[in-house]
């Protein structure tokens, strides 16, 4: 098998997170103007990355971590090279007693992680993925055998690592984040969703409400325990809430986590609660779906009239949790397999 592409139109992160789900084995080249790099996964595992713009050589790594002195270092590339017998500098400085195993597999893992950090950055370009034996011990086959992870870095947390790092360094973007939720209401997987959803919130609460956030707003898609209209669901559907005005859906989503208090007098609030039947809760929660790169999904729920308080959450952010996942895997599957198929490629 031989998958090829541009960046532009698949992340490294999506086809990394599509070989890790499928077990794949074989290895990543990745081309642009300016650089190249190699990625070598063994059963959705990463064992090695290599990058020409992130070019340390293990001893500087070792050096530059505070892990190794310097002369410490020259005295096991002197022995290495005196004894012939293709021992890995890691190896040689675990005898000496300078750097222990578990050291030395954490700083592996670690260069591994920035390397696959700095490629997730390449916004253009091109991939090759080609199927490959890859040695489960011994050489692989690459230039700096010694950083090569002999079991293999789980893909999923390379990708969570540098997902985080690369939100805390540039603006959240809006087109993923749109496209999942559009998939997740597609006719296909509305029903599945949002009764699924909606079964689990009323355990929690009385009333609730699912809602997608399409752009700069939020839209109506489904609701349980609503009362006093004829056609309660179609009025869900024709809700919309501009997210640039104060409410408690717009700071949930702003906030990226769980809301709880009172529902304040705001236009947008009040338009909610007019939805709701025009009795204001004493008390709402409103738990949003968190997916890569924004918000997909709102729950918000309330105990109507009421009196009593709103038990426990976890299992409504629990929920929303699953749904997040599940739908950014199903999303990511179908686009390799459109992909993949529009190569001519076929599994």
């Amino acid at each position: 098998m031989s998958l090829a592409g541009r960046l532009e139109e698949v992340e490294l992160a999506e086809l990394l997170h599509f070989l890790a789900l499928n077990n794949r084995t074989g290895k990543i080249s990745l081309t642009r103007h300016d650089g190249h790099g190699l990625i070598v996964v063994r059963e959705g595992r990463i064992v090695y990355a290599a990058s020409s713009s992130v070019r340390e050589t293990f001893g500087n790594i070792l050096v530059c971590r505070g892990l190794v002195p310097e002369e410490t270092v020259g005295v096991a590339l002197e022995r290495q090279h005196t004894a012939g017998d293709d021992r890995k500098l890691g190896h040689i400085l675990v005898e000496m007693g300078s750097l222990t195993e578990a050291q030395l597999q954490d700083v592996i893992k670690h260069q591994t992680g920035l390397v696959v950090q700095e490629l997730c950055r390449w916004r253009s370009g091109y991939f090759r993925f080609e199927v490959a034996p890859v040695a489960s011990k011994g050489e692989i086959g690459v230039d700096a055998e010694e950083l090569v992870v002999a079991d293999g870095v789980p893909t999923d947390q390379i990708l969570l690592e540098a997902m985080t790092r690369l939100d805390e360094e540039e603006p959240a973007t809006e087109p993923s984040a749109r496209s999942i939720a559009d998939a997740i209401f597609s006719p296909a997987l509305r029903a599945e969703t949002t009764v699924g959803l909606l079964r689990r919130a009323g355990a929690v609460v009385v009333r609730g409400l699912l809602l997608v956030v399409r752009g700069d707003e939020i839209q109506g898609a489904g609701q349980f325990g609503l009362e006093g209209s004829d056609n309660p669901d179609e009025g869900v559907r024709s809700l919309r809430l501009p997210l640039g005005e104060p409410s408690v859906i717009a700071d949930a989503v702003k906030r990226r986590e769980t809301w709880r208090g009172p529902v304040a007098e705001t236009p947008a609030n009040d338009q909610l609660v007019t939805l709701l039947g025009g009795l204001r809760p004493s008390e709402a929660v409103v738990v949003p779906m968190l997916i890569r790169e924004g918000v997909g999904l709102v729950l918000y729920g309330d105990n109507g009239t009421a009196l009593g308080p709103i038990g426990p959450v976890e299992d409504l952010e629990w929920a929303l949790l699953e749904a997040g996942l599940s739908m950014e895997r199903d999303l990511l599957e179908e686009r390799m397999r459109a992909f993949e198929q529009a190569r001519g490629f076929r599994p």
